[in-house]
């Protein structure tokens, strides 16, 4: 295979890859995420991470605590929203890894043709 047709290969994989992606995580049941799921993990990696500076930390400065219950809030949420959209994910991967099949089966089928007679 030359080179112009491995990149038309990988584009062509790449575009059943995003539009897999696309077809598969479209869910008009599933409310987005709201704040107020949001805040309970927020507030809880706040305060640990604020506790976790006071206790732990060389510093105990009261900016080095606001900033270790920042980054402490900034995970939290981050965790909660990779928890909330778990289904939207599984359903995006499921979808773009059918397509990347497809068009794989079809790759493979052209380069091995299979001859009934």
């Amino acid at each position: 295979m030359s080179h112009a047709g491995t990149f038309s290969y990988l584009k062509e994989l790449t575009s059943a890859g995003f539009n897999g992606a696309a077809s598969g995580r479209v869910s008009p049941d599933r409310p987005p995420t709201s704040w107020v799921v949001l805040s309970a993990p927020a507030a809880l990696g706040a305060a640990l991470g604020a506790f976790r500076n006071q206790r732990f930390g060389k510093h105990k400065s009261s900016s080095s605590i606001a900033l270790g219950g920042l980054v402490g809030g900034i995970v939290g949420c981050g965790a909660a929203v990779a928890w909330a959209s778990r289904g939207r994910i599984g359903s995006a991967v499921r979808g773009a890894a059918r397509s990347v099949q497809t068009v794989r089966d079809a790759h493979w089928l052209e380069a091995n043709p299979i001859n009934y007679a």
